[in-house]
């Protein structure tokens, strides 16, 4: 009874991962760069349109703002979004890691599958190791750069 009840899961399980478990991966993947692109956008618009008006009869040269613009994108990186990598890093592989383990368990058993899920799973278990233990070490160093930020603006 066991037997035909599981063989009767499977199938489900298997069409459950492929239309809901990957493209939400792939979908909050997206969300994620696009989130990103679209804060980009609005820090380099405020940028502009604070050096418009602070410009206003000069004359201004776009090249050379979007290369200062560029530069000041790379400088920004934080010790807050560093550690915060850790995290987005190790949900990402724990999940994919334990979509493909599941599936090489269950519904198409397969040693390598099985090898690679476990793999992935413990690559995002060490990130999110990594994540809590770099969150409480560089905590004060967090909290200077939030400090900075907060009088700049």
């Amino acid at each position: 009874m066991l037997d035909s009840f599981m063989h009767a899961l499977v199938p489900i399980f298997g069409v459950l991962l492929l239309f809901g478990g990957i493209p939400a991966i792939i979908l909050t993947g997206v969300i994620m760069v696009l989130k990103n692109r679209r804060h980009k956008v609005e820090e380099h618009s405020k940028l502009i349109s604070q050096m418009i008006e602070k410009s206003e009869g000069a004359n201004i040269d776009f090249k050379a703002m979007a290369e200062m613009l560029n530069e000041s994108d790379n400088k920004k990186k934080t010790t807050k979004m560093a550690v915060l990598k850790h995290l987005e890093y190790g949900a990402l592989c724990s999940l994919v890691g334990l979509f493909v383990l599941l599936y090489g368990l269950f519904i198409n058993p397969m040693d390598k599958a099985v090898i690679i899920g476990g793999l992935l799973l413990t690559i995002g278990v060490a990130f999110l190791i990594m994540f809590f233990v770099s969150k409480n070490y560089l905590k004060k160093e967090i909290e200077k750069e939030e400090k900075a930020l907060a009088e700049k603006e």
